[in-house]
């Protein structure tokens, strides 16, 4: 390293000192750390040659000492400094993956003794020697240092202490309060203190020590600026309060919805027998009941999935808190020989007292008819007014299989209610077709098979299981057209194969049977969506909010539509809702931090996304985590993230082409390629079964783009924006697509329009395919560029 560089040198018109850790411009003086420093001297000494990043971090850290972190910081307040950047530098080239180069030659400053001013008796004006100057003669600086010094160590002893005495954490921010309210105090004391010994000098004795009376100063102003500063704190705790710590989940998780009026859960049966037999009867029993109770007008039931969440025997606190009732059923069954007994109990959500109990027994053939006393009971005594016209639909039953078959069908339930795998798919259709053995007929578990096959489609890509459900809804539908659940499995199928128009009749014939059906109005509200009818979609999804107390599903699905019309706030609050009804939600963790970082809320997206992987390690876990780093601009972790979702879910073209995207930005071009082709054949794939699906055709744009094939890329951008106009993200590929067809005009544009439709423009900010177009004063304009977004 050169010598004569710490004595002060020139980088164009800024002056480095390194001795004194500053720079000096038109705009005044500024502080570079010590390490930034070193950096500085070392690029200083091979100017305008390449210095890579590993000779920086042996040179300034020592061998095996730095990381590239703590470089990458240094560099990032060098360039701070020196007002560059980094997309277009002036002083600090970037040379991916090798290092650094400086682009100005260094010019040694030539020492001038004459540039501090003395009087005729060599004492400093300290007017003349400026601000800073002047505290240090008056010894303020020197309490600064040691006020911050003393602070540290006393926030650092109780960061440690306190936790192993087990103090309670409000101590903790009270000593943090006090050392950063005291720092002002301390400095005021010892200027004060500084004047009243100015203006004593001439009284004080010959042999007054002021070194002495300096460190005893500092000594009286640290301390009395703590017992002052104590003394603040402490007034401030008893009339306002101090800071409550706030933990992830206190920051994701929103008040929980409203208890609706005349809401109303039937909570599991308790086995009296303890035989499984028993079990799944009992478990049915409340499923039809649930589901009959549901369908009458004006009363709001919860779903069989939420109440099942609870035990038998919870409590009414817990109950209310959990399904937001006002009223809810209890009860027991015991299945003996061909006997039931069933027991049941209504109950005030809120006082906890029993509004009824009433006991049923009979033939088990006859369970039936069981349930549809236990109905009218419970209708009877909710005195909920039906009109004339509908009071009988709760009553009606258009299925009536035997009891084995019943049973049978029930387990099916039961296992295609478990989340989707293949094993779970293949058990639960064994226990169908075993129902449909005894009962050939029985419409439901025709209705059943057919929505596991499309799931099953949606898991392995397979296009046979598409065909395998036609069937099965064709048979449910020819044996009872009658029945809501087999109108509502067709609506899947149908919207499953693009037949948009048919799943909308299906799913309002299901509606006509049962007008509160929440999954019929949720499939019906996403058709609307993909029809591109955004505000029939809206009402349909808002319709199904609070016919289920307790149901998150409504707020999943509507914070599902709100995100992709652009409404991530929006979206963000129904997620959240979903997160405090069930902490254990993995996806709704998910698409809250996808919300959150679309709103460029990262600090929030991260502990949503790390709460996710903690419940579930799942591919869109990990790939969202991978989105995140991949805008933060850390590829390393972007890639490992996006590695662990291709793992998960190999035949996931998404997963695949979010690690083509972090790998291309990185400079792994090779490795992206192969990435990005075997991404395009699994969405051509997809595209067989629903060929005007604008989700697919919008990823198969960009991986066309990626892998060079333009002309494909707008042709196929163009088809998704006559499909779906409306959809900010449509106008968003088209943005990104124009871009790489070497249009920017076009690009910035459609940007534009995006961001028109609620694309967030601090998204397109940090999105590194389009950092070509940070030169361009119309998308600076359009994102609102500034430095806090890198």
């Amino acid at each position: 390293m050169n010598a004569d560089l710490l004595q002060g040198f020139y980088l164009g018109d800024m002056l480095v000192q390194p001795l004194k850790g500053e720079v000096k411009g038109k705009s005044g003086t500024q502080h570079l750390p010590p390490k930034a420093v070193e950096v500085l001297l070392c690029l200083a000494s091979s100017s305008g040659e390449l210095v890579t990043r590993e000779h920086l971090i042996n040179e300034v850290w020592g061998q095996d000492q730095g990381s590239q972190e703590a470089l990458s910081h240094a560099i990032s307040e060098i360039r701070h400094v020196f007002n560059d950047n980094r997309h277009d530098p002036i002083f600090l080239q970037t040379l991916p993956k090798r290092g650094y180069r400086l682009l100005i030659k260094p010019q040694i400053q030539e020492h001038d003794p004459a540039a501090s001013v003395f009087d005729v008796n060599n004492n400093v004006d300290l007017i003349d020697i400026g601000l800073f100057e002047n505290l240090k003669q008056r010894g303020i600086f020197e309490t600064a240092v040691a006020y911050m010094i003393f602070g540290w160590l006393l926030i650092q002893i109780a960061d440690i202490v306190f936790g192993q005495l087990h103090f309670p954490a409000w101590v903790g921010t009270f000593v943090t309060l006090l050392v950063i309210g005291g720092f002002p105090i301390a400095l005021i004391l010892s200027w004060f203190l500084e004047i009243r010994i100015e203006r004593t000098k001439q009284q004080l004795p010959a042999k007054f020590n002021a070194l002495k009376w300096r460190i005893s100063r500092t000594y009286i102003s640290i301390l009395g600026a703590l017992g002052l500063a104590g003394l603040l704190v402490f007034a401030y705790d008893q009339n306002v309060g101090l800071p409550e710590p706030v933990t992830p989940e206190e920051i994701e998780l929103a008040k929980l919805p409203p208890i609706v009026e005349n809401s109303f859960a039937v909570l599991p049966f308790f086995n009296l027998d303890g035989s499984e037999r028993t079990g799944v009867f009992a478990n049915g029993l409340v499923d039809d009941v649930i589901t009959r109770l549901a369908m009458i007008p004006g009363l709001r039931v919860s779903s069989r999935g939420d109440s099942y969440t609870l035990n038998p025997n919870t409590s009414s606190q817990r109950v209310r808190e959990r399904l937001r009732v006002e009223m809810y059923l209890a009860g027991s069954v015991e299945l003996a020989e061909d006997v039931i007994k069933v027991k049941v109990q209504m109950i005030d959500s809120e006082t906890g007292f029993q509004v009824l109990s009433r006991q049923f027994a009979g033939p088990s053939d006859d369970f039936f008819t069981i349930r549809d006393q236990i109905t009218s009971l419970t209708v009877a005594n909710l005195r909920v007014a039906l009109p004339p016209d509908t009071r009988s639909i709760a009553l009606l039953d258009h299925s009536k299989p035997t009891i084995d078959a019943y049973i049978l069908y029930r387990r099916g339930v039961e296992v295609s209610r478990l989340p989707m795998s293949i094993s779970n798919i293949n058990t639960a259709l064994e226990w169908y077709n075993q129902a449909l053995i005894i009962d050939q007929d029985y419409a439901a578990a025709h209705a059943g098979k057919c929505d596991l096959f499309v799931s099953a489609f949606r898991e392995v890509n397979d296009i046979t299981y598409m065909q395998k459900a036609e069937s099965s809804c064709g048979i449910a539908l020819n044996l009872n057209p009658n029945l809501d659940v087999v109108h509502t499995s067709l609506g899947r199928l149908y919207a499953a194969l693009g037949r948009y128009t048919d799943a909308e009749t299906s799913y309002q014939k299901a509606l006509a049977i049962d007008p509160y059906s929440v999954s019929s109005l949720v499939g019906l509200g996403n058709v609307y969506r993909l029809l591109n009818e955004p505000q029939k979609a809206e009402q349909n999804l808002r319709n199904a909010i609070g016919l289920k107390p307790g149901d998150p599903i409504a707020y999943f699905q509507l914070g599902r539509f709100l995100f992709s019309s652009g409404k991530f706030a929006e979206a963000a609050e129904q997620y959240q809702h979903v997160v405090a009804l069930q902490a254990d939600n993995m996806n709704a963790y998910n698409n809250l931090g996808s919300a959150y970082m679309m709103a460029g809320k990262f600090e929030l997206a991260a502990p949503a996304y790390e709460r996710a992987l903690s419940i579930e390690p799942t591919r869109n876990g990990y790939s969202n985590l991978g989105l995140m780093y991949y805008y933060l601009g850390n590829l390393d972790a972007a890639i490992f993230n996006h590695n662990k979702a291709v793992k998960l879910s190999p035949l996931d073209h998404l997963a695949r082409s979010n690690l083509g995207d972090a790998l291309y930005i990185a400079g792994r071009k090779k490795q992206a390629t192969d990435e990005f082709k075997q991404a395009e054949e699994l969405v051509l794939n997809a595209l067989q079964v629903n060929q005007n699906d604008p989700f697919l055709m919008m990823d198969l744009s960009w991986i066309y783009t990626m892998l060079g094939k333009l002309d494909l890329a707008n042709v196929t951008i163009r088809r998704v924006i006559e499909l779906a106009p409306d959809d900010p993200y449509s106008h968003y590929y088209s943005g990104l697509v124009s871009l790489y067809s070497g249009d920017r005009k076009s690009a910035i544009q459609a940007l534009k329009q995006a961001v028109d439709l609620g694309y967030p423009p601090r998204m397109i900010a940090v999105e590194p395919h389009l950092k070509s177009l940070h030169n361009d004063s119309v998308f600076l304009s359009l994102v609102k560029f500034n430095d806090d977004m890198f």
